[in-house]
C-alpha cells in the first residue's frame, strides 16, 4: 500500500509539472504546457514582441514581413522570421487563417486585448481548442509589464526583463521631459496619412499615441471608433488647424508635400518641419502600433522640441537597436535607414 501511494504521488507530481497556469489580463486562468515551443501571435504588435524576446517559437506572421509600412527586414531581422508563413490575424480588417493555424499546432495563442477586436477574436477562438492568453498593449505604458509577462510564459525572463527595463527607462524619460513643457507651449502637430495626406488619427487613439507621448498637441480632436483608424479630413480643415509640425506616414505624400503649392500655405511646410516616419524594420509609430512607438515617441519629441529635447536621438536609436534587434548601427546606417 505504501509503495502504491508513493507511486501515485510521484505520477501526480510528474503530471503537475507538465503544465503551468497563467492569469491573462482578464484574470482568466489559462493552463499551458510546461515547455512552450510553438507560439502564434494574433496581430503584428504581439508577434513583434514575441520576436524580440525569442523568435524561434514563432510559427507564422500576420502579414508580409516587408510591406509599405515595414521594410528592410533582411538587414535587421532573422532569417527564420523572414521565412515564416503568413497566417493572417485579428488586426485592421484582416482575418486569420484558422485552418492553417490549427495545422501549425501552436502551444498557445497570444492575443491583443482591445475593445475594437475582442468580440471577433473571442468568437473565432471559440471554434478552436488552443489555449489563448490575452495581453493589453493599447497603452504603451503597459509594454514593460507585458514584456515581463511574456518572458515568464516563454521562460525567457532575463531577456524579457532587459527589454522591459529599457522600455520603462525610455517611457520615464519622455514623461519627465513632457511634464516640463507647459500645456500652452505644446507644439501643434498633424499626423498625415494616405497618399494625399488627407487621412489622420484622432487625438484619443492608440494609432496616434506616440505623438501624445512626445508632448504633441494633436490638432484633430476626436475619439477613435474603429480599429483601422484613418479618419478622413479635408484640406480646408487642415488649413484651419495650421499645424507647426507634420508627421508623415506615407512616402508618396512626403515626396509631394513640398512640391504642391496648396500645402505651402501651412506653417509646417513653410518652415520645413515635415518629417517621414522611419520604418526599418518595423514602423516607429503605427501600422502596426508596436513597441517601436516607445522609440518613435522619442524621435517625434526631438522633432517637436529640437531645442528642448534633452537627449541625443542618435544615441537613443543605437542603444535601442543594439538591445532589441542585436544590430550595431553605424552613423551611416542612421542616415541610410532613418534619415538621422
Amino acid at each position: 500500500m505504501h509503495v502504491f501511494i508513493f507511486f501515485l504521488l510521484f505520477v501526480t507530481s510528474l503530471f503537475a509539472n507538465e503544465s503551468r497556469t497563467f492569469l491573462d489580463v482578464s484574470n482568466k486562468p489559462i493552463v499551458l504546457p510546461e515547455h512552450i515551443t510553438r507560439i502564434y501571435g494574433s496581430a503584428p504588435p504581439i508577434s513583434f514582441m514575441i520576436y524580440v524576446i525569442d523568435d524561434t517559437p514563432l510559427i507564422g506572421v500576420n502579414s508580409p514581413q516587408t510591406n509599405k509600412d515595414n521594410n528592410n527586414g533582411e538587414k535587421f531581422l532573422s532569417k527564420h522570421f523572414m521565412e515564416l508563413p503568413i497566417l493572417g490575424g485579428w488586426h485592421g480588417n484582416n482575418i486569420p487563417n484558422l485552418e492553417a493555424i490549427l495545422a501549425a499546432k501552436p502551444d498557445v495563442i497570444i492575443t491583443w486585448d482591445t475593445p475594437l477586436l475582442n468580440e471577433k477574436t473571442a468568437k473565432d477562438l471559440a471554434r478552436i481548442s488552443i489555449p489563448a492568453l490575452k495581453v493589453n498593449i493599447d497603452d504603451s505604458q503597459n509594454y514593460p509589464e507585458v514584456f515581463r509577462y511574456l518572458g515568464r510564459v516563454m521562460q525567457k525572463e532575463e531577456r524579457a526583463n532587459a527589454l522591459a527595463n529599457m522600455a520603462q527607462t525610455y517611457l520615464d524619460e519622455l514623461k519627465t521631459f513632457v511634464a516640463s513643457i507647459p500645456e500652452k507651449e505644446r507644439t501643434k502637430v498633424y499626423y498625415a496619412e494616405g497618399d494625399f495626406g488627407l487621412q489622420t488619427e484622432c487625438d484619443r487613439s492608440f494609432h496616434s499615441e506616440p505623438l501624445a507621448l512626445a508632448g504633441g498637441n494633436l490638432v484633430h480632436k476626436c475619439v477613435q471608433n474603429s480599429v483601422v483608424g484613418l479618419q478622413e479630413v479635408s484640406f480646408e480643415q487642415i488649413i484651419l488647424y495650421d499645424p507647426e509640425v507634420i508627421i508623415v506616414q506615407n512616402p508618396t505624400f512626403y515626396k509631394t508635400v513640398f512640391r504642391e503649392k496648396k500645402w505651402a500655405v501651412l506653417k509646417a511646410v513653410q518652415n520645413k518641419k515635415v518629417y517621414l516616419v522611419p520604418k526599418s524594420p518595423f514602423n516607429w509609430t503605427d501600422r502596426p502600433p508596436s513597441f517601436m512607438r516607445i522609440l518613435g515617441a522619442h524621435w517625434i519629441a526631438s522633432k517637436l522640441y529640437p531645442t528642448r529635447y534633452p537627449y541625443k536621438i542618435e544615441d537613443k536609436v543605437k542603444a535601442f537597436y543594439q538591445l532589441f534587434f542585436g544590430v550595431e548601427l553605424s552613423n551611416e546606417d542612421l542616415k541610410t535607414y532613418f534619415k538621422l
